[in-house]
């Protein structure tokens, strides 16, 4: 598992464990704290979507390298810039040489 696919699980699980307590345990806290239990849910859902997206992100990502290099193997060298006028059609490029 991945940094961030560790953190989505320990957030959940404090998400849930807190939840839990302040939703099932009887105490008198602030109301607020009642969010706890949905954001685990969300959590759990983000660690288990990572969880099984980790595999094809670094299958992508292997390829990806191995596209970027295999581009850069058959990369050709840079040439030298184009003459002045080179993009200009052959009525312009003689409109040119005359006016020299």
């Amino acid at each position: 598992m991945t940094t961030a696919t560790k953190t989505f699980l320990g957030i959940s699980a404090a998400g849930f464990i807190v939840g839990a307590i302040v939703d099932f345990g009887g105490f008198t806290v602030n109301p607020m704290w009642t969010v706890a239990l949905p954001v685990g849910a969300i959590f759990l859902g983000v660690f288990l979507i990572s969880l099984i997206m980790e595999k094809e992100v670094a299958r992508y990502d292997d390829e990806l390298a191995k596209k970027i290099a295999l581009a850069r193997q058959n990369t050709t060298p840079a040439t030298e810039p184009a003459p002045r006028g080179a993009n200009l059609s052959t009525y312009e490029n003689k409109a040119l040489q005359a006016v020299r």
